[in-house]
């Protein structure tokens, strides 16, 4: 799998970068700091399998990020807020919410959680709601 992190915070990417460089199951990936940077690379990169998503970032947010988006990537959120849980859910792309600090064994039940979502149920409009 090809993974995009995107998230405002140094270290929180440093920590997923480091976990995601250990998995066998990614391939690549690549670093953003702003929703607005990882936007503009899924234009020009669409065969990105995976995104570990930040909710809280200045002026972009992960959820406006989600209704911004047109990938088939499945998303795993990542955030200190519990709180959101609920809506997050609410979106098709999403398979997965993780709250920092972020261990490695709960970034891997994420990626298994990915792995086990099939293509077919994260459909082709990933920012739509379920119903």
């Amino acid at each position: 799998m090809n993974c995009i992190i995107v998230d405002d915070e140094e270290l929180a990417r440093a920590i997923i970068y480091q976990f995601a460089t250990k998995d066998p199951h990614i391939s690549e990936s690549k670093e953003f700091d702003s929703g607005i940077a990882a936007i503009k690379y899924l234009n020009t990169n669409p065969k990105v399998d995976l995104i570990f998503l930040d909710i809280h970032m200045p002026g972009f947010n992960g959820f406006d990020f989600i209704q911004t988006i047109n990938s088939e990537a499945k998303i795993v959120l990542t955030t200190s807020d519990k709180n959101f849980a609920i809506q997050a859910f609410e979106y098709n792309a999403i398979v997965d919410y993780l709250v920092k600090p972020i261990t490695e064994e709960r970034f891997q039940k994420a990626i298994q959680k990915a792995l086990d979502k099939k293509p077919n149920e994260v459909s082709s409009n990933a920012n739509e709601k379920t119903t």
